[in-house]
């Protein structure tokens, strides 16, 4: 008998159990079907939302421009291509409306056509770039005359396509890529786990870079210069690494030790502490002036009032030796965490 009703209970309580997972289950789902809901409403109420700002625009819109009196048609899509650029913004299509036209409706830039389309035409062979053909190399405007191409680079800055047009990327010169991890314009930074090196190099163009600006996050032993490229060799030995400013022909800032290093020299410079996260170090024309958070703290111009070091390495600018020109890009080395918020190209 208290076998039968042992039994009895055990399959009661198997009973209620099973119950009570069903009425979980089907508590889990409606929340889910709940939450669905709540996604579908919101993704309806912001296309909602865009439809009102944007209208029925589409990135496969066909726009009719007027660039200086000559008529041009182009994908939107080709227009809004380099992402937080100016012109990006302009033809979203959020501000067609506002934006200018001539009497025949056409969007007008007030801009020479031989200046605009070069850049137009460089989108769109990005637009159809594939792995079975060159790279798309940026205008060089080799025919142009030099005037026009100042003029050029003019307008592509305005646009705020200069990054687009004449892109540059950080690359890892030693180190194990495994440890870092390295962002693309528009957000170009470096995260690395390990102590390395690592140097920006220009894509397809001839505009050296003249000038440069680092945010610092969390970093350790982090040094920020300028190397001769041709001629640059690093130690990388497994019992001592060196970086850049540690070798001949490099330059740099030892932001750690507060001090500059000119190929293994160092120099401490009384006034510049141990920097620190969202410390922003700039430095100009190729190495020979050096900024922190907006205060010139050395230089090799005898015009800065300064500290003046000796520019051991880096050649004037525009220098040429053995009919080839000395190669002097931004290089740094370091542990953690920095941005690079922005790059300054020559005008060759």
């Amino acid at each position: 008998m208290s076998s039968k009703r042992n039994k009895d209970d055990d399959r009661l309580s198997l009973d209620e159990t099973l119950a009570n997972l069903t009425l979980v289950l089907k508590k889990k789902q409606q929340v889910l079907e709940e939450r669905e809901a709540a996604l579908e409403k919101a993704t309806a109420e912001l296309n909602r939302g865009r439809s009102e700002v944007f209208g029925d625009k589409s990135d496969n819109d066909v726009l009719h421009l007027n660039v200086g009196g000559d008529r041009m048609s182009v994908l939107r899509r080709t227009l809004t291509s380099v992402e937080g650029s100016m012109l990006a913004s302009r033809f979203s299509g959020r501000w067609d409306d506002s934006l200018e036209k001539d009497g025949e409706g056409c969007f007008f830039i007030d801009q020479p056509m031989e200046l605009f389309r070069p850049m137009i035409n460089h989108l769109r062979a990005k637009s159809c770039e594939t792995p079975l053909v060159p790279p798309v190399k940026s205008p060089h405007l080799i025919n142009m005359h030099y005037e026009l191409r100042l003029d050029f680079y003019r307008m592509v800055e305005y646009f705020g396509m200069t990054h687009g047009i004449y892109p540059t990327v950080i690359e890892m010169h030693s180190g194990d890529p495994e440890s870092a991890e390295i962002g693309t314009f528009p957000d170009c930074y470096v995260k690395s786990s390990e102590w390395s090196t690592f140097t920006v190099q220009t894509l397809g163009h001839n505009r050296d870079i003249t000038s440069f600006e680092i945010v610092l996050g969390s970093v350790e032993r982090m040094q920020i210069g300028w190397i001769n490229e041709s001629r640059y060799v690093e130690n990388v030995s497994d019992d001592h690494k060196n970086g850049v400013g540690e070798e001949e022909n490099s330059l740099a800032l030892d932001c750690c030790r507060g001090g500059l290093l000119n190929q293994g020299e160092f120099t401490k410079l009384e006034s510049l502490r141990k920097l620190k996260a969202g410390s922003v170090i700039r430095c100009e024309q190729k190495g020979h002036r050096w900024l922190v958070d907006g205060k010139l703290v050395a230089s090799s111009l005898a015009s800065d009032d300064t500290f003046h070091f000796e520019n051991a390495f880096l050649p004037p600018t525009g220098h040429v030796n053995n009919g080839k020109k000395d190669e002097i890009i931004p290089c740094f080395s370091g542990k953690g965490h920095w941005t690079l918020s922005q790059i300054v190209l020559s005008c060759p």
